[in-house]
């Protein structure tokens, strides 16, 4: 077992995870956050931390940067939870919580082996993305298809047909990013069948429709990915009607799903997996804000029941959260 005891560690490096460790480590001496790294296709990971926000090819709403990409802004958090003193460990996974034997100090265990005992914990796993359930897909990972899109200039991608599947921000801000690259044409899959406004903001959407080599596809879905060692071919329906069109690349943005399955039950969460915090447990009503059932461990993010999913959202929760935790080591002492 580590000899430290931490004060509090942070599971999960997104927004909300890395703005918790910034605002622990400028008070208390003993922080750590755990991250099991953004993995991508061949099981490597690519400049690991940020979470979902690192995918985002330009954040245009967050306080104080008028566009910046994701990995850029999640580099800054990170940078800045290191100067301040926080302790990072990334990658790797925590594959369970539970209560120490005196009742009170939390036990986190890792895939690495390591056994780490603490006062408090902050859930801020995140999400990770839904699988897109195509004939194809799996084989092609890398290939032209992936989760997400490159934050790289997209001129590099040349003459090109590109699809986004999906129709929330993220989606959107892919498809502007690609959209830069005059030479690639873009098509959005779009399941609903109003289109873009059920789950876009409107800044975005307004862009989008100005955008000359961008067609949105309203009420349509992959139906299989076609190639041999690269993809060549996409068959898609759109009306109930099937197309099968030549394409060189696929983004995938089709939601996401909480990263709760290391926790087993050890706090209460919804039908899907969120975490419940605060009033939203049952029986609970005088717990704090962003307190689960565990005393001691608290849920900040997108991982949380209830949470705004947004950069500056997620960041905002990781701070306020610290309040709730300094009460609570406050009545450990």
């Amino acid at each position: 077992m580590s000899e430290t005891v931490y004060d509090v560690v942070i599971i999960g490096g997104g927004s909300s995870g890395l703005s918790a460790a910034i605002n622990a480590a400028s008070e208390l001496p003993q922080v750590l956050l755990i991250d099991s790294g953004v993995k991508i296709c061949q099981g490597t990971y690519r400049d690991q931390l940020g979470g979902q926000a690192k995918g985002s090819t330009s954040i245009e709403n967050y306080p104080g940067f008028m566009d910046i990409p994701g990995n850029a802004l999640m580099m800054l958090f990170a940078e800045q939870a290191k100067r301040l003193g926080a302790e990072i460990r990334c990658p790797d996974h925590v594959e369970s919580l539970q209560l120490a034997p005196d009742g009170i100090h939390k036990i986190v265990k890792t895939r690495q082996g390591d056994t780490i005992t603490t006062k408090a914990v902050i859930i801020a796993a995140g999400l990770s993305y839904n699988k897109l359930n195509a004939p194809g897909v799996e084989k092609l990972l890398g290939k032209g298809v992936m989760y997400g899109s490159p934050t790289s200039n997209p001129r590099l991608l040349g003459s090109c047909t590109a699809y986004v599947v999906g129709g929330a921000n993220s989606a959107g801000q892919a498809v502007a990013h690609l959209a830069k690259n005059p030479n690639a044409r873009i098509k959005m899959l779009v399941r609903s069948p109003e289109g873009l406004k059920v789950s876009m903001s409107q800044y975005l959407i307004d862009r989008i429709e100005k955008m000359a080599n961008v067609e949105v596809l309203p009420a349509s879905s992959v139906i299989e990915v076609h190639g041999d060692i690269k993809l060549r071919q996409l068959t898609y329906q759109v009306n109930g009607q099937n197309e099968r069109m030549d394409a060189d690349h696929l983004f995938i943005y089709i939601g996401a799903s909480p990263k709760v399955t290391w926790l087993n039950q050890a706090v209460e969460m919804d039908s899907r997996g969120f975490v419940l915090t605060g009033n939203d447990i049952p029986g609970n009503e005088s717990v704090a804000s962003y307190a689960t059932s565990m005393p001691g461990v608290f849920a900040v993010g997108d991982v949380r029941f209830g949470s705004v999913k947004r950069v500056a959202a997620g960041g905002g929760e990781g701070a306020a959260c610290m309040a709730s935790v300094h009460q609570y080591l406050a009545q450990m002492k």
